[in-house]
């Protein structure tokens, strides 16, 4: 579920079930504070739940034309990138890839969907280009066939401080290993859009050590839609490879 602030209306992370991709809310800390102080707080929702209606209407119609609108709006609501991203795109997305699997929404109106959200994105600003180290590289798995999830992650992350390089194309082993020798990431990631996907990273995982040694990186980390289930439906990881399911479990490795 996407956790709001009900007061302030900040972003305040992911909680579990994962898949469920509704909104819920709660308080944040500098509201806590507040109300422990006696200070009076206006409890307003409805204006992130509005903006959200409108990005689900807008990227249902395709309508590429209201993207920088609804970006205007939300710097207006004092929403951060890592809001727009996770707590408004991602859900939309996610709804979007239910609608398509209960056979409610076409593919061409899917594709329309992730258009517009694509759009939308590269509006946003990107991640910086930093020297070595950076702080994670997050890598495609071959079979994955959307690539916006890690770029999703690595724009997050950089508006909460972390340098993270993100792949969007499938690369070559050796591509690879040349790749995390250039970067120096303290943390290398796989993103695992498909249960079928995790064998193949946990392969390239075990490849990179071999092939690295004693070298970095010094932590590897898994995450994607194929963790997000119920823990029985969760596929299994190699030991020593963590599971990242939100924004804070990847700031915590950091």
């Amino acid at each position: 579920m996407i956790r709001w602030c009900a007061y302030c209306q900040s972003f305040l992370g992911e909680s579990r079930p994962y898949d469920n991709p509704a909104f819920t809310h709660g308080i944040c800390e500098p509201c806590g504070t507040k109300l422990e102080r006696g200070e009076s707080l206006k409890a307003d929702t409805e204006p992130v739940r509005a903006l959200f209606r409108r990005i689900i209407t807008s990227a249902k119609l395709g309508d590429e034309s209201t993207c920088a609108d609804v970006l205007v709006e939300a710097r207006a609501l004092g929403l951060r990138n890592d809001s727009i991203l996770v707590g408004m795109l991602q859900p939309a997305l996610y709804q979007a890839g239910l609608d398509w699997q209960g056979a409610r929404m076409s593919v061409a109106a899917e594709h329309r969907f992730t258009g517009w959200c694509e759009h939308t994105f590269g509006l946003l600003a990107q991640v910086r280009r930093r020297a070595a180290p950076i702080d994670m590289l997050i890598l495609q798995t071959p079979g994955n066939v959307h690539t916006v999830g890690p770029r999703f992650v690595a724009v997050a992350l950089e508006a909460r401080g972390m340098s993270v390089e993100a792949v969007g194309a499938v690369l070559r082993f050796d591509d690879m290993v040349g790749l995390v020798r250039k970067l120096e990431p303290r943390i290398v990631g796989f993103s695992c859009a498909l249960p079928g996907t995790v064998p193949v990273a946990m392969e390239l995982i075990a490849r990179l050590r071999a092939a690295l040694g004693p070298e970095l990186p010094n932590q590897y980390v898994v995450s994607g839609y194929a963790f997000r289930h119920d823990a029985a439906a969760q596929p299994r990881v190699s030991p020593g490879v963590e599971v990242m399911y939100d924004l804070e479990s990847f700031a915590a490795a950091a």
